[in-house]
């Protein structure tokens, strides 16, 4: 597993107060994982390239393909299927504005994250303005695409501007999570997704 410098959180970072003082620590962030990845920095930073549209797998079920900490990928949202829209996004409380995402098919992914783990999921949408969601979802149900009829625990969204990142916080327990990748007004295009983790104790 590759070894990060020791971060630490105190009390303003989480919801368990921590005793910070010195090198006597009670509670750490004691690892940096992707995974068992090392990160590129180039992938991270360079320009997403709009020419040709990334290969991206068919929907099985609900999602395109499964994710985990430190994977880093590239596709294309043409090539989903089109699940969510205003009313979805601002129903579920994942964000604020309505921008005609009934228009646009989208990515989705499955992500795992396993207990006391912070990961943040990052999308570089350089060629498109392209919008990215998490929604939390049972173990059980992802072989299809919640709606605005079930119940969502959680939900959360960037929509800025040329991609944003969402992140996702665990206590004790794994959690699973579509990761959405959505475009404004009906666009699709090329993007990148990165997502980096981060264990504590």
């Amino acid at each position: 597993m590759i070894r990060r410098p020791l971060l630490v959180l105190c009390a303003a970072a989480l919801p368990v107060v921590l005793a910070c003082s010195g090198t006597d620590i009670g509670r750490t962030i004691n690892e940096v994982v992707p995974s068992v990845r090392e990160v590129d920095p180039e992938f991270a930073t360079e320009k997403v390239p709009c020419d040709e549209p990334f290969s991206t797998p068919a929907p099985k079920g609900c999602a395109m393909a499964t994710l985990s900490c430190g994977d880093q990928v590239q596709g294309n949202n043409a090539f989903g299927e089109q699940n969510y829209d205003d009313a979805f996004y601002v129903g579920k409380f994942c964000g604020p504005q309505r921008h005609q995402y009934e228009e646009a098919p989208e990515a989705i992914y499955l992500l795992e994250v396993p207990g006391n783990v912070q990961a943040d999921v990052t999308l570089s949408s350089d060629c498109v303005d392209l919008d990215i969601a998490s929604i939390s979802v049972p173990p059980d149900a992802t072989n299809r695409c919640p709606t605005l009829s079930h119940a969502v625990q959680v939900c959360e969204m960037d929509q800025g501007r040329g991609g944003g990142s969402v992140r996702i916080t665990t206590v004790d327990r794994a959690e699973t999570h579509l990761i959405v990748v959505d475009g404004k007004k009906g666009v699709t295009g090329n993007f990148r997704l990165r997502v980096d983790c981060r264990t504590y104790r």
